[in-house]
């Protein structure tokens, strides 16, 4: 069940990370727009809580100690998609989000809190 609770949240901080890049080039500064983000019908309760995270990693800066990795993320992702496999349930969005994450890992993020994650994607899609 915590793996079933958890996998929303990990398929969001992808696709929010692609959500911020859409917003790159209005500028706005990073606590705004997570502000924004976080006072919608899509914010979900650990925007509110890990935001100011993610905004000090779209600023560049240190989030603090992290609460869960990137490679706890990885190996979380990789149970639930073989638990959809032994229930003959492909869970193609957790693929695609367990590529991004590993991709991440490899880059050295492994140890780095996971909602620093939409940053990451918001850097790598400026270069």
């Amino acid at each position: 069940m915590k793996l079933a609770i958890n996998l929303p949240l990990m398929v969001y901080w992808q696709a929010f990370g692609e959500a911020l890049a859409l917003c790159a080039p209005l500028k706005l500064d990073p606590d705004r727009l997570i502000s924004i983000f976080s006072e919608t019908s899509g914010g979900p309760n650990v925007l509110k809580a890990r935001g100011p995270a993610v905004a000090a990693g779209l600023r560049g800066q240190d989030s603090g100690p992290a609460t869960f990795d990137v490679d706890l993320i990885c190996k979380d992702l990789r149970v639930m998609i073989a638990e959809g496999k032994t229930l003959g349930i492909d869970l193609p969005v957790s693929q695609s989000a367990l590529e991004c994450f590993e991709e991440a890992a490899k880059e050295g993020m492994g140890p780095r809190d996971g909602a620093l994650l939409p940053a990451r994607f918001v850097k790598r899609v400026r270069l």
